[in-house]
């Protein structure tokens, strides 16, 4: 693929030729036919329509049944015409509910920022990472975004405010995904990224437009369509990009997160809607009359009672009417079974923990190795996603750091470095502390291993752990100096 700097070179004359040869998606066909994004439909199927597939219990048809007239003086019944009856349409949200979970075992535990040695430098990411971009909340979206439309990005850029009484700068950042545009990365041989063109709509004289913005490591160039052609836009100017690294951190992956699963979410949501129908049908009881009725009883009858017509056989018996209701006693054990394994199936084939009450309600006493171990199949499934989305970690880890070297803190431009700053995520499933400690404690043969300090510091009671500590030692104190009574 020619770098960019070879399309700006083979297209200086035709910013539009420029535009749409690095406006493109990055899978290509593949043998057997086209693979493509598919972004709408997606977050249609996510937001709970189901129309993507032919099985897919949106497509159901409802009925169409005739309908029936009986003539009052002659009781004869004729067909008087038709109507339209409206089928179940069941759907569950089995997209957001694998999203949602598998979002929160990458990004969802505590963040931690460290780095090699503590300082002004490190103190001062923090505070932007955490405290201003609050990139906790970043990641989640940009990790939910991908997982639902298959790609999404961050873009960093500087914005003017006013710190301590003075102008200055601070870095913001901003979610891409569909709903704001369309954007693509370009990427050399080498597979690294040589810039990003971001395409939107944007006003100019009160108009909206489109526009397009291209990112590289030297500059950020803003473009707007007029008529058939494109042209520098004359209210954003081409501007230095001072990050020195193109500011944006992208990430794809081929499919939706249920993707693997839809035909057993589709055979599932098809089932209990045709159960529901079922239901409807059967859920008043109907009663079935075998015979002559010369009485039938009011609905506000006390005591209610069928009288039937008595005749005689040619036996000489008598012979009378009967009646009893039609019931559907219980649903067929192959339907039972059949939503029972498309159920495991769906949140076993994605690696989704199903934490429902009625699966979690019987736990007692579990110890947290067994629990891990419940769990080890959703831990393998996080280690797998970090494959795309730990170097998007990293890249947004460097990305600030030029931030604030570039922009926010100049002075901090040679102290900020990658290799020394570390973030990562604790998982989310709950510690067994006491198991923690017993562990502890056999292995340092019952001696202290935590000190009155450290143990207030981490406890959940403790507002102020320096306050808590003096409050503790005074007591002591006290105690000490009081009269002993002999």
């Amino acid at each position: 693929m020619p770098s960019f700097i070879e399309l700006q070179e083979l297209y200086k004359d035709n910013l539009t030729k420029l535009i749409d040869s690095i406006s493109k998606e990055t899978i290509d066909p593949i043998a057997g036919g086209l693979k493509e994004r598919k972004t709408e439909d997606y977050l249609k199927e996510y937001s709970g329509d189901r129309s993507r597939r032919a099985k897919s219990v949106g497509m159901r048809e409802n009925k169409t049944v005739d309908t029936y007239s009986e003539d009052a003086t002659t009781m004869e019944v004729t067909k008087s015409g038709t109507k339209t009856v409206l089928v179940s349409k069941i759907s569950l949200p089995f997209p957001k509910k694998i999203v949602r979970t598998r979002n929160h075992f990458l990004f969802g535990g505590k963040m931690v920022v460290s780095g090699g040695e503590s300082g002004d430098a490190l103190n001062e990411f923090k505070n932007v990472w955490s405290r201003d971009l609050k990139m906790q909340n970043v990641l989640k979206a940009l990790a939910r975004t991908c997982m639902v439309e298959t790609k999404a990005a961050v873009i960093f850029y500087p914005s003017p405010a006013i710190i301590e009484g003075k102008p200055g700068l601070k870095l913001r950042c901003q979610l891409l995904n569909r709903s704001k545009g369309d954007f693509f990365p370009h990427f050399d041989d080498f597979g690294d990224m040589d810039a990003f063109i971001y395409r939107y709509t944007g006003t100019n004289d009160g108009k909206d437009v489109a526009k397009a913005r291209i990112y590289t490591d030297q500059t950020i160039i803003t473009y707007m369509k007029d008529g058939s052609s494109w042209l520098e836009d004359p209210i954003s100017k081409p501007v230095p990009n001072l990050f020195t690294k193109i500011p944006v951190v992208y990430v794809e992956q081929d499919e939706p997160e249920w993707e693997q699963v839809t035909s057993m979410i589709d055979n599932f949501e098809m089932r209990i809607s045709r159960l529901a129908d079922t239901n409807d049908y059967f859920a008043e009881p109907l009663l079935k009359l075998f015979g002559k009725v010369t009485r039938a009883p009011g609905k506000d009858e006390v005591g209610k009672m069928l009288e039937f017509e008595m005749t005689e056989g040619s036996d000489g018996k008598p012979l009378h009417g009967d009646a009893e209701y039609a019931t559907w006693d219980h649903t067929p054990e192959s339907i039972k079974l059949d939503l029972e394994t498309s159920w495991d199936g769906i949140f076993s084939m994605t690696s989704t923990p199903d934490l429902s009450f009625n699966n979690v309600k019987g736990l007692n006493n579990v110890s947290g190795v067994a629990l891990r171990l419940m769990f080890l199949d959703a831990f393998i499934a996080r280690e797998e996603k970090m494959e795309i989305f730990d170097p998007a970690l990293r890249r947004c880890v460097s990305v600030v750091a030029a931030g604030i070297g570039g922009y926010t803190n100049v002075a901090m431009a040679n102290a900020l470095s990658l290799d020394d700053i570390d973030v990562t995520f604790t998982d989310i499933l709950p510690e067994d502390v006491r198991e923690l400690i017993d562990t502890i404690s056999i292995a340092t043969g019952a001696k202290s291993f935590l000190s009155q300090e450290s143990a207030i510091s981490i406890s959940p009671l403790t507002k102020d752990s320096d306050e808590e500590l003096t409050r503790i030692k005074g007591e002591e104190s006290s105690s000490l100096n009081e009269p002993v009574i002999i």
